[in-house]
């Protein structure tokens, strides 16, 4: 069987009956992107009942101001690509697929959970408490869909081998007939980071464009109800009621504001103190989100980073462009690539 065809296999399992809806702090999600597998809303730790990350911003990507230059529209490139691999993994090409979006804290919980259950200390797993945005930013389920900082390179190493362990085990032990690991059926999967030049394949290199798009900036409408949660994400001292008001005035002047959570010029109650929800779109063509801006990636080339971050001007935001790290940062993230193997098939 070809790479290409076990791909599809493999997704069809996974993905069969469920549907989709983007995790927000207010509701956990149908699937995850530790597992790929179902997951039941509110079943994990701290459940939170604050205001849904996915409801902030809502970007225009339709519109004639900004082009992307699609090959697809990005809802309709997202929904196919969950239908190539397991759920939470983005098909890019036909050997290679891609975590949607950015590792955030919620999945570093759980593998914080698995760890502990296995007997093994979490005070090596944690993040670096020096290397977070703010003391409660790894804690407070406000954060829950923020990417995970804080880490080194041998940390998000080993995520990427814990979490081979943990989808190859659920997906052959989890079907209707358990595979052993002797059967030509037994599939393998394997997460680790992804290279620097997968790592701009998947940001849409080949298009030569420095943000994969024709622009950076598109049609927002911030949500007046999402005042106290600005309030929060921002660290803002105005009252919510002033902030719900200044929102209201804002989305007056119908606004562009820039896809990419980079450092840029905005209201006070638009300002990131901390990465924001892994999640805000739109996402590439690929289904991708937060490639650009937000945290910056770690790749296999140790020391090197992708994508650029909150903290950074535009410039460091590009697909080309690679920044560079000494240790766990407050800016610094990771997402994983995924390689589906049949082991015991010569």
């Amino acid at each position: 069987m070809t790479y290409p065809t076990l791909l599809f296999s493999a997704v069809l399992l996974l993905a069969a009956g469920c549907s989709i809806r983007t995790p927000s702090s207010t509701f956990d999600g149908i699937y995850s992107t530790t597992t790929g597998r179902r997951v039941i809303p509110g079943t994990g730790a701290n459940t939170y009942r604050g205001y849904p990350d996915d409801r902030v911003l809502q970007f225009n990507f339709r519109t004639a101001i900004c082009s992307f230059g699609q090959v697809k529209p990005p809802r309709k490139a997202a929904q196919e690509a969950k239908q190539v691999f397991a759920l939470g993994i983005v098909r890019v090409n036909d050997t290679l697929g891609i975590d949607e979006a950015e590792i955030p804290n919620r999945e570093w919980l759980q593998y914080l959970l698995h760890q502990e259950q296995a007997g093994a200390t979490a005070a090596p797993l944690l993040p670096l408490s020096s290397g977070l945005p703010s003391p409660d930013y790894f804690s407070d389920p406000f954060y829950r869909y923020s990417p995970i900082t804080g880490i080194s390179y041998e940390q998000a190493v080993a995520f990427c081998r814990w979490r081979s362990q943990v989808v190859t085990a659920s997906f052959n032990q989890g079907n209707a007939k358990p595979v052993d690991s002797l059967s030509t059926d037994y599939m393998r999967f394997t997460f680790r980071l992804p290279t620097e030049a997968e790592w701009e394949l998947a940001a849409l290199v080949e298009r030569g464009l420095p943000y994969g798009t024709t622009c950076t900036e598109l049609p927002v409408v911030v949500n007046p109800s999402a005042a106290a949660y600005l309030k929060k994400r921002s660290g803002s001292p105005t009252d919510a009621a002033q902030i719900k008001a200044d929102i209201k005035q804002y989305n007056q002047r119908k606004p562009l504001r820039s896809w990419i959570n980079y450092r840029q010029p905005e209201p006070y109650f638009l300002t990131l103190l901390a990465p924001g929800y892994v999640y805000q779109g739109p996402p590439n063509d690929h289904g991708l989100y937060q490639l650009l801006g937000n945290a910056a990636e770690m790749v296999q080339e140790r020391g090197v980073t992708k994508g650029g971050s909150y903290l950074d001007p535009l410039e460091a935001c590009t697909v080309k462009a690679r920044g560079t790290y000494g240790g766990p940062a407050p800016h610094i993230g990771f997402r994983c690539v995924c390689e589906v193997s049949y082991p015991n098939r010569k």
